[in-house]
């Protein structure tokens, strides 16, 4: 199914059998589910490409690959026809400056699946009935055990927490700490049972709908507030921190306002991770007297490295009977209703909508 921006319609594309070039391999898709950005795209945030198709949280098995050197995955072990698997959402050069650097996500000729056209023409997002993995992916074998809808989100939202958790850890101890989550959505969600897991003592969990915090604590939140307001929060997080406000907070959702009143939330010496606020908004106001005197760690995050994908995968793995993955997805549509899809994912926002080719 190709995207139409113009008309914010999809439109069935015609297949071939892939001439796959040497280091190309194809993969039968067998569920796709719809990210934020998706719904971003299709509503006009973002921008598509003539010809894209959309899609990057795929799961599929194997079906070929082109050249006589089998491929192999992200641990250096061969694959083979028929095995099920997951691959890294961007995949990058690994020798520019970025790369170098370990901001592999930042590299300097990034290829996204489900973002961009592929340079063979073949489809290389998961609202196809295959899609083509370009040279240099990592890709990821997925246990049998893992249901299509818990291991389809693990390539953007699961990988995105892993690398949120990778990034607090380098500065923090999650063990017995207090740590707020901004946004229950998938990625919130993700974070509060991946802290849990982790150690943490307390998460709160702050949306403004009452039916996501409800299911938030089915994912680890320990405390739920229905509020952004800085007052309410700190009067959860103070009883349960000695007055000190949260070790940490991970923001998932971006709103400017609110994130003043989450950087306010930390108790000095804590960390911020930003990771919600993905597209143009007002300026925020941060006194950088407070950012010293209260000696934060702020951080920012976008994507996430192949090394996380791999860490997601582990935890879900380990998990998927302590937290329930597999209800975020709501409903499932069969790939010639994507439009119906994405109408009803926008209109009713749930946490997920799979396609299934």
């Amino acid at each position: 199914m190709e995207f139409d921006p113009s008309s914010r319609t999809f439109v069935p594309r015609g297949l071939q059998d892939p001439d796959l070039l040497p280091g190309e391999t194809l993969i039968r898709v067998t569920c796709c589910t719809l990210c934020g950005s998706d719904l971003h795209t299709f509503s006009g945030r973002r921008t598509a490409p003539p010809h894209c198709v959309l899609g990057h949280e795929i799961i599929g098995r194997i079906e070929g690959w082109g050249g006589e050197q089998i491929p192999r995955d992200f641990h250096n072990q061969e694959l083979c026809i028929g095995q099920r698997v997951t691959w890294a959402m961007a995949v990058s050069c690994g020798s520019c400056f970025f790369c170098r650097n370990q901001l592999n996500q930042k590299c300097e000729s990034l290829f996204k699946y489900g973002h961009v056209a592929g340079g063979s023409g073949h489809p290389t997002g998961g609202l196809s009935p295959y899609c083509v993995l370009v040279p240099g992916t990592p890709v990821f074998s997925v246990p049998d055990s893992l249901p299509d809808e818990v291991a389809s989100p693990a390539n953007c939202a699961t990988a995105t927490v892993s690398a949120a958790m990778r990034l607090v850890g380098e500065t923090h101890s999650l063990q017995g700490s207090t740590a707020l989550v901004i946004g229950a959505g998938m990625l919130g969600l993700t974070a509060a049972a991946q802290l849990r897991d982790a150690g943490a003592s307390h998460v709160v969990m702050a949306d403004p709908q009452a039916s996501r915090l409800q299911l938030a604590r089915e994912f680890g939140a320990t405390h739920c507030v229905a509020s952004a307001q800085c007052e309410e929060i700190q009067s959860i997080l103070s009883p349960l921190s000695g007055e000190r406000g949260a070790d940490v907070a991970m923001d998932f959702a971006g709103p400017p306002t609110a994130v003043e009143n989450y950087i306010a939330a930390v108790r000095t010496g804590g960390c911020v991770l930003l990771a919600g606020s993905v597209f143009p908004s007002e300026p925020i106001a941060v006194a950088p007297e407070q950012i010293v005197r209260r000696m934060l760690t702020i951080r920012g995050l976008h994507n996430y490295l192949a090394s996380d994908l791999d860490a997601g995968l582990r935890f879900l793995e380990r998990t998927q009977h302590r937290f329930p993955f597999k209800q975020l997805v709501s409903q499932t549509f069969p790939l010639e209703q994507t439009q119906q899809a994405f109408e009803f994912a926008s209109e009713h926002r749930p946490v997920r909508v799979a396609i299934k080719p």
